[in-house]
This record gives C-alpha cells, sequence and structure tokens, in this order.
C-alpha cells in the first residue's frame, strides 16, 4: 500500500531525505512525492484522506538563511496533546509549528511539524550553529535545546514516528507497519589495557593519594596488595583493567556480541592511553575477541576528530593489526571517537572517506540520554553540503562515565540504575536500540560490576519483550 506525499520545493533535498528515512526507513510505508508549490504544508493523502502536517521548520527558508542563528526553535516551547486515541495523552514538544490538533473522519490537522522537528534532531542542525564548546571542544550538553526543555532523557523523534504512525493507521487501517527487532549495542572503548597506577611509578602517586587525598587506609593497602600480585607474582590477569574476560563472559551469557574498540595511535599523548596496538599484547587480546565472536572496532585518537589525514592513518593500522590478529580487515566497520569529541559538518566526513559503515559517538559525555532524539540507527546528513551520507549514526545512548563521574551526573550505583533502566522503559516502540559503553577501566568495586550485569539482563530482557 502506497500513500502520497504532496509538498513544495523549499528544502527539497532535505525533505526527501526525512520523508525516506522516517516514512520508509523506520515505519516501512511506501510513498510517492508529489510536488505542488501552492502548498506551504505537508500533505500526506490516499483516497480521499489526508493528513496535513505543519512544516514550519522548511517554509521559514523562505526569508531566512540555511544554518543562521534565528532558524532555531523559539523558547520556551510548546507543547501539544495529539493522541487519537485519547486513552493515555502524551504532550508532545512543538520545536516547530503550532500548538494545534484536529481530527475529522477523513482529515487529521497536526500544527506540529513532524518531518522538519526530526530532521532538526536528526541531523544536529543546531551544532553548526551554536559556537560554544567545553574544555574537549566538544557541543556542550547545557547548548542543547533538549536539556534547556528538558528533553534530554525523552526520545522525541521517535515519539514522533510513533505519533505519526498512529494517526496513519488511523486513517488507512489496512497500512502495514515494518516488523524489527530490537538490537542491544553494548561496547567499551579501549582507553586502557592495564592499569599504571599499580605500576611502577605510577604506584607511588597511587599510594600518596590514598593517603593524603582519599585518607584511607584501606585504599592504601588494597593498592600495595594490587602492585605485588600483578608485579611481583606476575599475575597480570589481576589487573582491575584486565576486565576483558569478564565483559565477554557475561555477554555471551546473555547471547550478546559486544565491540571493543581500540586507539590505534596514541601519540605518546597519556590522553590517548598508552597502549602500543602493534604490541603483542594488544595482537593477542584482540585475537581472543576474534575468536568467541566479539567485534573490534576504531576508537579515534583525541587529535583525530577534525583531521581526516590522521582518521585515515588511524584506520588503515587498525586494519593492518586486525589482520595480523587473524581477521578480515574488512570486518573493520565502526567504532568512535575518544572523548566523544565530535565536530558536526567535518567528523562525519572524515569517518564516510574512511569507509566505515557507522559511527556511535554521538551522546553527550556529561548526561546520558538522546542527543539526537533517538534509539534508531539512521543515516547522516550533511547540513553543509546538504545531502545524505551512507554514514549511519548509531546513537550513544548510556555511558557509565556520565552516570559516575563527578563532573558529570555523579550517581551512586543505585541511582545509576534507576535511571538508566527508567531510561529504557521510556522506549516504547518496537523498533529502537538499545545502546551501553561500559570500559574496561570501570570495574573497580563489585558494585560497579553487578551494576554492569544487572544493565546487561535489562537489555537482554527489553530486546527480548519489546513493549
Amino acid at each position: 500500500m502506497m500513500v502520497e506525499i504532496h509538498t513544495n520545493r523549499i528544502c527539497l533535498a532535505e525533505k526527501k531525505y526525512i520523508f525516506q528515512l522516517v516514512l520508509h526507513e523506520f515505519l516501512g510505508v511506501e510513498f510517492v512525492l508529489v510536488l505542488d508549490d501552492n502548498l506551504c504544508d505537508i500533505r500526506i493523502v490516499r483516497n480521499e484522506k489526508k493528513i496535513v502536517l505543519n512544516a514550519a521548520f522548511f517554509q521559514q527558508f523562505i526569508d531566512k538563511k540555511w544554518l543562521s542563528p534565528d532558524t532555531l526553535p523559539s523558547l520556551p516551547l510548546e507543547f501539544v496533546s495529539a493522541d487519537i486515541s485519547r486513552e493515555n495523552p502524551t504532550n508532545y514538544p512543538v520545536l516547530y509549528g503550532k500548538a494545534e490538533y484536529k481530527v475529522t473522519d477523513n482529515v487529521i490537522e497536526i500544527g506540529l511539524d513532524v518531518f522538519g522537528s526530526s530532521f532538526f534532531m536528526l541531523s544536529r542542525y543546531e551544532e553548526i550553529i551554536v559556537k560554544a564548546k567545553d574544555s574537549h571542544g566538544r557541543f556542550p550538553v547545557r547548548e542543547s535545546i533538549a536539556f534547556k526543555e528538558n528533553l534530554l532523557l525523552r526520545p522525541i523523534v521517535d515519539e514522533y514516528v510513533e505519533l505519526l504512525w498512529e494517526h496513519l493507521h488511523f486513517l488507512w487501517p489496512s497500512l502495514r507497519r515494518k516488523n524489527e527487532t530490537p538490537q542491544t549495542f553494548i561496547s567499551c572503548d579501549v582507553d586502557h589495557i592495564w592499569d599504571k597506577g599499580i605500576r611502577f611509578p605510577g604506584i607511588f602517586s597511587r599510594l600518596v593519594a590514598d593517603v593524603l587525598k582519599r585518607r584511607s587506609l584501606i585504599r592504601f593497602m588494597d593498592s600495595l596488595r594490587l602492585f605485588f600480585v600483578v608485579n611481583v607474582l606476575g599475575k597480570r590477569e589481576k589487573d582491575p583493567f584486565r576486565s576483558f574476560q569478564f565483559m565477554m563472559d557475561e555477554c555471551e551469557r546473555r547471547k550478546l556480541q559486544m565491540a571493543f574498540y581500540f586507539i590505534p595511535r596514541n601519540e605518546k599523548k597519556g590522553i590517548d592511553g598508552y597502549y602500543d596496538i602493534e604490541s603483542e599484547e594488544v595482537v593477542q587480546l584482540m585475537g581472543e575477541i576474534i575468536k568467541r565472536g566479539h567485534e573490534v572496532g576504531y576508537h579515534g585518537s583525541y587529535d583525530s576528530y577534525k583531521d581526516k589525514e590522521k582518521t585515515l592513518e588511524e584506520i588503515n593500522l587498525l586494519r593492518k593489526v586486525y589482520r595480523k590478529a587473524g581477521g578480515n580487515p574488512n570486518d573493520i566497520k565502526g567504532g568512535r571517537q575518544h572523548y566523544l569529541r565530535w565536530e558536526t559538518g567535518v567528523t562525519e566526513k572524515n569517518w564516510e572517506a574512511a569507509g566505515m559503515e557507522y559511527d556511535s559517538t554521538l551522546g553527550y559525555a556529561e548526561h546520558i540520554g538522546f542527543r539526537c532524539g533517538t534509539a534508531r540507527e539512521y543515516n547522516f546528513y550533511d547540513s553543509i553540503e546538504r545531502k545524505a551520507l551512507n554514514l549511519k549514526i548509531r546513537p550513544l545512548i548510556i555511558m557509565e562515565v556520565s552516570m559516575f563521574n563527578k563532573n558529570y551526573m555523579g550517581l551512586n550505583e543505585e541511582k545509576a540504575l534507576a535511571t538508566a533502566t527508567n531510561l529504557f522503559n521510556k522506549l516504547k516502540t518496537k523498533n529502537v536500540n538499545l545502546t551501553l559503553l561500559w570500559h574496561n577501566s570501570s570495574f573497580e568495586t563489585k558494585k560497579r560490576k553487578q551494576t554492569f550485569i544487572t544493565l546487561l539482563r535489562e537489555m537482554h530482557k527489553k530486546a527480548q519483550n519489546p513493549i
């Protein structure tokens, strides 16, 4: 069954992209595009019935410049209740459009600009306009519309998709939705493969900090014990950062695959870790990951996110080492930038030029949630050259550092687990994914290990029993 989409030519490239993404990729609805320059809205039409949608985002470019600050949403946002059933009304944020809604037997009018608002979030349009950066050159979460309007923990694009589907199905009950199974994406950014704090000379700084900063005799004795066990007795597997076996074991118990992203070049800078990716130690680790059926991917070094040549060089080196470890270099398909450094309009082009299939950088370091407004994987849009890319974005939803770091959310294990579980519960649709990043260096306590295990259970449960 096919519907018609009637619209004008304003922002036609962006409209074609978002129509294809929302209707075809997300919902599986086939459509034909009908151009009518007399329209100032978007209409979905079939058999004398129609849905009329506001097109405020696109229409503003009649007299405004693309990517100009005055094209950002006006704050505070309005909200509109637009549930066709009226049983469990949802208040949808109106990024663009009006808080209006009207239903008759054959015509539904939605004042919310579903397509334009979705494009705004998915393309990270605001990140090109807003020039503010944090100390790591990242777009700060506090500058985002989602944070300012308390929407960061809501997958608002996924909510818009559900809203649209409910109305499509109301007018055309014979319309069938795409049937997809939610996927779980568990990944580990391998920033370090061993703890320098329990080795010489780092142990001296660790012991001094245990006494003077942490004021803990127990921590002092634990550090001393680990130093003795790992360095004197030679039991390297006792290093707290050597958690790779544990992570793979726990995933395999739940038939989950894990991805380990390695930094190919550290440039002798501590911020990129201290391991040599061509060392026998890393080759052996990578070989075991391959044998156990897990993924190896790219973790772009700290300074690579705006450097195309560095990105290409690092990925080629990773592929070389991967081959040495027994893998097929063509299996290196994606990964994530170190420190979640990302420059919209630049980084995605570097990854596409390197032949990568997906990137999973787009989450905020400071806070878990939906930077792109969705948990779905989707093709990115280049808002500078104004064209769709082949590179897929795999949104990062939860990172353990975001939850535990005192400079970020600063949660304890109990609150972190409750927050993450509540976030999973907000993923109401059947077609969305669950994405978790957990570093191999984040298992310093039994509580942390248990939190990781419990989150895996929750992810497995949600994937097996979607809402």
